[in-house]
């Protein structure tokens, strides 16, 4: 049950605002138990290209390595055997760049450039890459997370605007042109 759900009902629960200079995110506070309400960008690739060689490009690009989850992307856009994993900074994602559409930046968070990059040029660096998704999830609760919209673009479209322009729940996927 989410915590909308329970709000309001038998069980009080009460809604804190969490907030620091780096991030703000909502807590609830049920009886001594936290639910986080945050967001969190799930990243999905070919299992494949999840190597050594993404995981040090990643790093070296974005300054924060890859961390693979046991949650999955329930989307026919994303295969049910790619690698999903975060690039969380902070203890949550919302204060980042992706879909946090005509919001000021936030001082110490992957800037523009850096992401536009490092999703450019990864098959110069990582083999068997034809596309990669990621998906803003509020929330997430089940190990299976299904979008509620979805949408796809080439590489070459890719814009600062379409990676502020992810929704809660919303999935991104980006295709590589294929090499012969």
């Amino acid at each position: 049950m989410s915590l909308d759900d329970r709000v309001g009902s038998d069980v009080e629960a009460e809604l804190h605002r969490v907030t620091s200079p780096l991030a703000v995110c909502t807590v609830a506070v049920e009886r001594g138990k936290m639910e986080s309400m945050c967001a969190t960008n799930l990243w999905a690739i070919n299992a494949a290209a999840f190597t050594s060689e993404f995981q040090r490009f990643t790093e070296d690009k974005l300054g924060v390595p890859p961390l693979r989850t046991t949650m999955r992307i329930a989307s026919g856009r994303v295969r049910g055997s790619s690698a999903v994993f975060t690039l969380t900074r902070r203890m949550c994602d919302c204060d980042s760049l992706i879909g946090r559409r005509n919001d000021a930046p936030v001082h110490g968070e992957i800037d523009a450039d850096a992401w536009l990059g490092w999703l450019r040029e990864m098959p110069d660096h990582v083999t068997n890459v034809s596309r990669i998704a990621v998906l803003r999830a509020w929330s997430p609760e089940d190990d299976d997370v299904v979008p509620s919209h979805a949408r796809g673009v080439r590489v070459a479209d890719l814009t600062e605007d379409v990676l502020r322009d992810i929704r809660d729940d919303s999935l991104l996927t980006i295709d590589y042109p294929r090499m012969a």
